[in-house]
């Protein structure tokens, strides 16, 4: 035999708005942003928190539709009762993507004016502004350059000594199996310099390799830093964040 559900039960078993959004997260970290939409606006249809509108506008923005971003961007930062860092968080969102529609949507670009004509002034003309010197690279482009550089120098510097190390391996292989006194004189002498130079190399090879590498490593991760722009889903009720 079986019996109706009651209103109270029925209400148990729906999820909450902190489960919805728990989900949300989900399927936007699995990029089903369809999915995570959906799962935020039935969150904030039971529990109205501003940060739901943030992380659909969020959502959108990842998909690629920059106008329902902004509707929704909007929306959250003249909600009441929202944080000043989430607030400024959205309204630099804001000028970035409403400087992409501008130029990407031409109906939202401001119709062109006709530019006036400047005045006629008789006498001579002004002198031309010089032109402005280039700005210099930033420091972690120089970083990688040297670090490649150093890293190349070292390297090579790596391979000769090598070479010379089995130039010495083979004077000694002569040293063994030569018995004229005077020969084996010149054979240690040479077998001594060829050493000598094979240390110089290989350890001053490895210095200089080992310093380009590390000088390559920290420019690389400088300009990563710098070109990578941060990326997120305000915290709600639950506290869970997703980074990525």
């Amino acid at each position: 035999m079986s019996f109706a559900t009651g209103p109270s039960e029925q209400a148990a078993n729906q999820p909450s708005a902190a489960d919805l959004s728990a989900q949300a997260i989900e399927r936007f970290q699995a990029r089903d942003y369809d999915a995570a939409v959906r799962l935020f606006e039935e969150a904030y249809a039971i529990d109205r928190v501003p940060n739901y509108l943030f992380n659909i506008g969020r959502v959108y923005e990842e998909k690629g539709d920059i106008r329902s971003a902004v509707d929704y961007y909007q929306r959250f930062v003249k909600e009441p009762g929202v944080e000043i860092e989430a607030r400024d968080l959205a309204l630099q969102r804001l000028r970035v993507l409403k400087g992409i529609l501008q130029e990407t949507d031409p109906a939202a670009k401001p119709a062109p004016v006709a530019a006036t004509p400047e005045p006629v002034v008789e006498g001579p003309k002004p002198a031309p502004e010089p032109p402005r010197p280039a700005p210099p690279d930033p420091k972690w482009r120089t970083m990688k350059l040297t670090g490649a550089g150093l890293l190349g120098a070292g390297g090579g510097a790596l391979i000769v000594g090598a070479v010379l190390g089995g130039l010495t391996l083979s004077k000694q292989n002569q040293l063994d199996t030569t018995h004229d006194w005077a020969a084996r004189q010149d054979l240690v002498q040479g077998g001594q310099r060829l050493a000598v130079a094979t240390d110089v190399l290989l350890i001053g090879g490895a210095v200089v390799a080992l310093t380009g590498a590390i000088l390559l490593g920290v420019g690389v991760s400088k300009g990563k830093s710098k070109n990578v722009a941060e990326r997120r889903v305000l915290p709600t009720g639950t506290g869970l964040v997703a980074r990525f």
